[in-house]
């Protein structure tokens, strides 16, 4: 209930600042999904999604009010697992987040930035290919945080990142990952 209620107080926070700080630029981004156990498993599997195009083709889109940012991030037809890393099913996972993003260093054409901030993670499965069983929806409340970079030319750039939900697996640890990394258009406001 403590995370729900954390979850909604920085969504609100987001949907209260956006009148008066108004949107400073808001991303459309497509790449691919990386489910793991461990940040090396994400390392390897976004390795590979970068190398090979192989993977569950995920999207996504940014709302960036300057220090705050909404992320959200899409894919569908992925093998679905639960909290002890077993296949059950495939499904869709879309994860949303409210995030503070962090720019070290001043844009010199690149700007790189860092996220961190927390969300939700909604899943929904089915047990079977056959859909007999039905369809299965969780929710789980996740951290958020990533590393990413962008390039602007005028009001247009592109933007690239890698991100990362990661929530509690079934001993109640911070074990289960879910990344994204993508890459986009940035359209300035």
């Amino acid at each position: 209930m403590k995370q729900l209620r954390f979850v909604a107080t920085a969504l609100a926070a987001v949907i209260v600042a956006a009148p008066f700080a108004h949107a400073q630029s808001i991303s459309a981004l497509v790449g691919g999904y990386v489910p793991g156990s461990s940040v090396s498993q994400v390392t390897s599997g976004a390795q590979t999604v970068a190398e090979s195009r192989q993977g569950t083709l995920s999207l996504g889109a940014n709302i960036d009010f300057g220090l705050l940012r909404g992320s959200f991030a899409y894919a569908s037809g992925t093998t679905i697992q639960n909290a002890n890393r077993q296949d059950i099913g495939k499904g869709n996972l879309l994860g949303a987040a409210a995030d503070l993003v962090i720019r070290p260093i001043p844009r010199i054409l690149v700007q790189p930035y860092l996220l961190a901030g927390a969300g939700e993670k909604f899943i929904k499965y089915d047990q079977n290919a056959s859909l007999i069983n039905g369809t299965n929806t969780t929710r789980q409340f996740a951290l958020h945080g990533g590393l990413g970079a962008d390039v602007m030319l005028g009001p247009i750039g592109v933007a690239a990142e890698l991100t990362d939900f990661v929530s509690k697996d079934a001993a109640s640890k911070w074990n289960q990952h879910d990344a994204f990394l993508m890459v986009g258009l940035k359209l300035g406001m």
